[in-house]
């Protein structure tokens, strides 16, 4: 943390992005750094490889964000900042741009490994339960009041990455904070509506013929569901989120992973796994170049869907075999 608080006190201009598609935890970590940032006087611009999902368009009533793919020039910068991911590969064709900007890259995050990413600067906790806390963290050791739009940003960042507080990473700093910024004025119900109550009229089917994809594989302890092309676009034309198939799936009795696989339009496939019990998940995608934590993590994998879907399914069974 000291050389992180270091570098932001002695440069003048940050541009603060994330990973593509960014999630709540980006998004709310990003809105609060931007407000800390300002409150030292700094100049700042939040620029992501994509547009903001309508779910957390609700931020934009406070805090301007800006998108690569319809910014053809960078504003100027000293200090890009990677927030909730650690490399530049990550941030798609704006990482190359960053890169080039000669600009200092420093990270922000808590995921395994970030400390060995890109940056030159890192402030990393793997223990952290969401990249927004690491931001909360910042505010008290700068002794800077966190404010309303700051306040919101951190409570996305958790909500999103505890899953409202349900799973295992909800720690005694995350109720703690919960409280606090609820105490400032988060209003929690608000949140919760904007994100998971606005959807399009087709995601219902959308989520029913997704669901009716699942498999159940080795014994019941893994469920594993598949979204090719077809399917993919019907999501995108809902703007259907495919994380909403993985908890109905956890939720059943004896699995032990969840393993969402998509067929990307540029090749490959994404994997998402998700754990119950004491199965590693990052440790298996780290066998495919991802990353993620103990019970949540994801990989990018260069093969076809069917191979994918056969390498998953082996290494969750080594995994559960106690080969992992």
């Amino acid at each position: 943390m000291t050389a992180f608080l270091e570098l932001l006190r002695r440069r003048s201009s940050f541009l603060l992005t994330g990973h593509e598609n960014p999630d709540g935890d980006c998004v709310g970590a990003e809105v609060a750094l931007y407000h800390l940032l300002r409150a030292l006087g700094k100049t700042v611009h939040i620029v992501n490889p994509d547009p903001m999902a309508k779910a957390f368009d609700f931020l934009a009533e406070h805090t301007p964000f800006a998108s690569a793919r319809t910014s053809e020039t960078l504003p100027e910068f000293e200090v890009a900042v990677l927030l909730d991911c650690c490399q530049l590969s990550r941030v798609g064709a704006l990482g190359k741009r960053l890169l080039a900007s000669g600009a200092t890259i420093a990270v922000v995050d808590h995921h395994v490994g970030s400390d060995a990413g890109d940056g030159s600067v890192c402030y990393v906790d793997p223990t952290a339960a969401a990249t927004g806390a690491l931001v909360r963290r910042l505010y008290r050791e700068l002794d800077v009041p966190l404010g309303a739009a700051a306040a919101e940003g951190v409570f996305l960042s958790l909500v999103s990455d505890t899953g409202w507080f349900r799973y295992s990473n909800a720690d005694e700093e995350v109720f703690a904070m919960a409280g606090e910024l609820v105490g400032a004025g988060v209003d929690a119900s608000r949140v919760y509506d904007a994100i998971h109550r606005r959807n399009h009229p087709d995601s219902p089917a959308v989520l029913a013929e997704t669901l009716k994809r699942y498999q159940m594989l080795h014994g019941g302890k893994l469920a594993r569901v598949s979204i090719d092309k077809p399917l993919l676009e019907r999501c995108l034309r809902a703007d259907f989120d495919t994380d909403a198939v993985l908890e109905p799936l956890r939720s059943i009795e004896g699995v032990e992973v969840v393993a969402l696989l998509k067929e990307r339009f540029d090749g490959g496939v994404k994997c998402s796994l998700r754990a119950r019990g004491d199965v590693d998940v990052q440790a298996i995608v780290a066998r495919f170049g991802g990353g993620g934590h103990k019970k949540a993590a994801g990989a990018t994998l260069a093969m076809t869907l069917n191979e994918a879907e056969a390498a998953i399914t082996d290494a969750v069974g080594a995994a559960l075999a106690g080969g992992a």
